[in-house]
């Protein structure tokens, strides 16, 4: 058999099959495929997160073209990601000619009408109709994205970084031609808090398989020194800056509760993670079963007063290695605490697969709730 001097070679058995870059069908083809796999564009941003997740709020999204003129333009794609950043989406394959300048217009229209009158309402209930026609409820959906989180807290920090302009404009294409690559480059460059970014996502099939390859641009030094240096950029915390931080955003009982968590934590000899992200936060990892695992976490929240700190503790991470027994046994206790019973109910009846969070304001200064909290964490670490 002769080989392609391009292509992707997939071994299969003893055999090795040929992958052909192959050209999309239909633009509404490369659009379903992003729809259900948001991974393709969930890569590295300009602040270094490669981890990132995304949620579909809704394809063919309605953009207001002013306070009178709501819907006046319709977005490709409209996701949100873990830190509540809301990513503008638009999908081109490389024969529209509109590719090259046309549509990096039309994507700053949408992106400067969005952030002046986009409705917090409407991306709420947009939301609500993907979650619908997945057979799931919006919170299930925003859990997964940001397990833990508060969805009252989420569509805060959404609604903040929209006013604050603190949105990702991504351009997808089969092929970028090098004019918009350079366009995309420049505006990334320029442009804080706002991120400009373009995936070149190619399609190669064979008789049986399909890969996708994607490619990122934008994501340049000047770009990353651009952003990092702005209020857009995570940070590695540390338990000074954390505790400078948080002091600035939250009562002296909550700071109080963070640090006897803190205390905790290393009094029994374990680790502390600190976060890296727009906002504090840590974790607490202690040892279970002679294994390192994370219990619990904590953020601060932003400096808005709409905001609160919670904490978050990872029942469905730990069910694996505690089972069902130990994770009871702690639930018992915690829903001792008021805030947190219904919370504790419903991950109860989720067969453990939920992380129930608490304002630390709720228990923060009350004696006996944060010894129910701590003596609760000793529930999960102690043995059977």
């Amino acid at each position: 058999m002769t080989l392609p001097a391009e292509g992707i070679f997939l071994r299969s058995g003893d055999g090795l099959a040929v992958l052909k870059q192959t050209a999309y069908d239909s633009e509404a083809i490369l659009q379903t495929a992003l729809a259900q796999y948001p991974e393709f564009i969930a890569g590295p941003t300009t602040t270094g997160d490669d981890e990132a997740r995304l949620l579909l709020i809704r394809r063919e999204m309605q953009v207001p073209g002013g306070q009178e003129k709501q819907g006046a333009f319709s977005l490709d794609h409209l996701f949100v990601d873990a830190e509540g950043v809301p990513v503008l989406v638009e999908v081109k394959r490389s024969s529209d000619t509109r590719i090259r300048r046309e549509v990096v217009g039309q994507m700053l229209d949408y992106a400067a009408n969005a952030v002046k009158y986009w409705p917090l309402a409407s991306l709420q209930q947009s939301l609500a109709q993907t979650a619908a026609e997945r057979n799931a409820s919006p919170e299930e959906l925003i859990e997964e994205l940001h397990p833990g989180v508060d969805p009252d807290e989420f569509w805060r920090t959404v609604e903040t970084n929209l006013k604050a302009g603190r949105v990702r404009l991504v351009f997808v294409a089969d092929k970028l031609p090098e004019e918009l690559e350079r366009i995309i480059e420049f505006l990334n460059e320029q442009m804080n808090p706002a991120e400009v970014l373009g995936v070149e996502l190619q399609q190669f099939t064979g008789s049986q398989h399909t890969v996708y390859v994607p490619r990122l641009v934008g994501r340049t030094s000047g770009a990353v020194m651009t952003k990092s240096g702005g209020a857009a950029s995570g940070r590695q915390w540390h338990y000074e800056s954390f505790f400078a931080a948080a002091e600035g955003r939250c009562s002296p009982a909550e700071v109080a509760l963070m640090r006897r968590l803190v205390d905790d934590v290393e009094s029994r000899g374990q680790r502390i993670n600190w976060g890296r992200g727009i906002t504090p936060g840590l974790s607490g990892w202690y040892r279970i079963d002679d294994r390192p695992a994370g219990v619990w976490s904590i953020n601060a929240n932003n400096e808005s007063p709409s905001t609160r700190a919670y904490l978050v503790l990872y029942f469905a991470d730990l069910l694996p290695r505690l089972g069902v027994e130990r994770i009871e046994k702690a639930a018992r206790r915690l829903e001792e605490i008021p805030p947190l019973m219904q919370k504790i109910q419903d991950a109860r009846h989720s067969g453990w697969k939920k992380y129930p969070s608490l304002y630390l304001a709720d228990v923060a200064g009350d004696q006996h709730k944060e010894q129910v909290l701590v003596d609760a964490i000793g529930e999960l670490l102690a043995e059977a």
